[in-house]
């Protein structure tokens, strides 16, 4: 993918040299019930206006509601799948990490947004390595995280500060592997961009928390909704890392085919890719609790 380098330099620079926001007047049209959306009339620097549908109704088009367009894209009820990660040292250096995946879309159901398992298959000295994510949908109910080591044979509940470690050495913390609640993070609409020459809206994300480890994200999400690419950003307010996507379509639903993210302060980098997809396989609850991640995958 060469998408890095055009989004981190694009994005970083267009955000850093104030040329946001200059596109004034963009006509509108119809957004069409997949999420395709034609920009409106006016852009300001934090805000857009976009026609809301065949009525012709009005929907304000914002940071925090582009963000939520682009979570609508997640609609299959479950997903299996294998997560292979390649781990790339700056000399060049690979190593490999292959895990199974389990996901459940709870959808608010009993006050849980999803269920993530992910039980490492190689290599053979991690494996049955186990991580359990709920993730909730309550406003401030904060996730619950389990890590299972076989090698201890128990698992344990992850603290907050342990979920900005690594996730199996890789560049994303155990907290990005997650899905952040909207609500977490004060969401602007910084003005237009480009990735890989597709346009996009760029949104800043800033926690609300104190503590993180990140003072803010920017996002370069297409005009059909889809994500691009992400730059992190680390206390200082330092470009970080970054992270770019590739999707693919499956049955109408979008799915992740491929993340790269790559820290900048180190030149480590991590290649995430999907495989082995199943949708709607009809995942059980017990299939994604502190239990299964001791007993292992039946699949």
């Amino acid at each position: 993918m060469n998408g890095s380098k055009v989004y981190s330099t694009e994005i970083y620079n267009i955000v850093k040299s104030g040329r946001l926001g200059m596109t004034r007047r963009l006509f509108f049209g119809l957004v069409l019930w997949m999420g395709m959306l034609i920009l409106a009339p006016h852009i300001s620097w934090a805000q857009s206006s976009a026609s809301g549908g065949p009525a012709g109704t009005q929907e304000k088009l914002d940071g925090l509601a582009i963000m939520k367009k682009s979570r609508e894209l997640y609609l299959s009820k479950d997903q299996i799948s294998t997560v292979t990660l390649q781990l790339i040292d700056k000399d060049g250096s690979e190593r490999k990490i292959v895990t199974r995946r389990l996901w459940k879309n709870y959808a608010g159901q009993d006050g849980l947004d999803s269920k993530t398992l992910f039980w490492t298959e190689f290599p053979p000295d991690n494996k049955g390595t186990g991580f359990l994510i709920w993730d909730y949908a309550t406003d401030g109910k904060s996730d619950d995280l389990w890590l299972y080591l076989p090698s201890l044979r128990q698992s344990r509940r992850m603290t907050t500060r342990d979920q900005d470690d690594a996730f199996m050495g890789s560049d994303l913390t155990f907290a990005d592997m997650g899905q952040r609640r909207l609500d977490e993070d004060v969401h602007t609409l910084k003005g237009e961009g480009k990735f890989n020459n597709v346009p996009c809206h760029v949104v800043q994300s800033v926690p609300k928390e104190k503590n993180s480890i990140y003072s803010k994200k920017e996002s370069c999400i297409s005009k059909d909704w889809l994500t691009l690419g992400i730059n992190y950003y680390d206390r200082k307010g330092d470009l970080l890392k970054t992270q770019t996507i590739e999707w693919l379509e499956k049955n109408g639903i979008h799915i992740y085919k491929q993340m790269v993210v790559k820290n900048i302060q180190t030149g480590h980098s991590t290649i995430f890719t999907i495989s082995d997809l199943k949708l709607d396989d009809g995942l059980r609850d017990d299939e994604l609790t502190e239990r299964a991640l001791k007993t292992g995958l039946r699949r």
